[in-house]
């Protein structure tokens, strides 16, 4: 075994093609980890008075990163949970809650690793299942969005207020909306399903 490494090292330094197919190879696996990173921008539209995520919907296998990306100041990824503002659960039992916190605009400053940090957030996605997410300071808005972890299951099949809703934080009529029309099905079909521009759309300013 030895001696035949050392003839393949032998013929790509004559061939003129060793230093330079073994970087080639080294940059394509580093740009082929990075797409494996699901990005999902936080996203502002005043003329229809909403914050929203895009895409809304996304399908990821177990162990895969999700990063998202705010491009205004104010939004959070904050998972359905009874942990983040006593909202129901929304995502596998067993599956760790997130929260990315509130988040600045994503071109802040990228010379300051700190403001850097506060435009993204990144999660690694491990149980199986739905998840049901929001955004903290737009939630009324219908800012929502759905990850379908391998196969859909989970407290977030169930309509919203399954679990009787006194006590717990409120339900939102265009959060209801959306989730409704975001069926994990479709999403685990599509892989990627984009913001639904129109259906939300509405007149600003708003009355709430």
């Amino acid at each position: 075994m030895m001696v035949s490494k050392v003839n393949r090292r032998q013929f790509l330094k004559v061939s003129g093609i060793g230093t330079g197919l073994l970087l080639g190879s080294s940059f394509d696996v580093n740009a082929q980890a990075a797409d494996k990173i699901k990005v999902i921008q936080i996203r502002s539209n005043y003329r229809i008075g909403r914050w929203y995520f895009d895409p809304v919907g996304l399908h990821v296998q177990p162990g895969e990163k999700v990063r998202w990306v705010c491009t205004k100041w104010g939004g959070s990824a904050t998972a359905y949970h009874p942990s983040n503002n006593n909202h129901e659960l929304r995502i596998p039992e067993n599956a760790e809650p997130f929260d990315s916190g509130i988040m600045i605009q994503g071109d802040y400053d990228p010379n300051e690793a700190q403001a850097a940090n506060r435009a993204t957030f990144e999660w690694v996605f491990e149980e199986e299942g739905t998840y049901d997410y929001y955004s903290r300071n737009h939630e009324r808005l219908g800012a929502v969005g759905r990850i379908v972890v391998g196969s859909p299951g989970g407290p977030a099949e169930n309509p919203l207020g399954y679990g009787g809703s006194e006590g717990r934080a409120p339900g939102w009529p265009d959060v209801k909306t959306m989730l409704t029309w975001l069926d994990p099905e479709k999403i685990v079909r599509e892989k990627v399903v984009r913001y639904p521009m129109d259906i939300l759309e509405r007149s600003f300013p708003l009355e709430l």
